[in-house]
């Protein structure tokens, strides 16, 4: 069988801060999220303190493949603290 491409490229967008990231559909939204706060300057935040959504609002749930879900190449995501979370009171 012909191997096929498992890697696409996504842009997140983390706090306004566009990142374009490559990674293995067979990756969880968590993974995803990780990497993307590591790119942005923000590796000492775990994903779970942010929210993962589609251009439409749509929350995404971060355990999920990325596979599992609508996400193809070239989608662009946002990924933003949760409110609350952190940030000067």
């Amino acid at each position: 069988m012909p191997k096929t491409e498992n890697n696409i490229e996504i842009i997140v967008v983390v706090s306004g801060q566009s990142e374009r990231i490559r990674v293995n559909t067979h990756q969880t939204l968590e993974h995803l999220a990780r990497e993307a706060l590591q790119r942005s300057g923000n590796e000492g935040q775990a994903p779970s303190e942010w929210e993962l959504r589609d251009a439409g609002g749509g929350l995404l749930d971060q355990s999920a493949r990325i596979d599992s879900t609508s996400i193809v190449a070239g989608t662009t995501l946002f990924l933003n603290p949760k409110a609350g979370a952190g940030g000067a009171r």
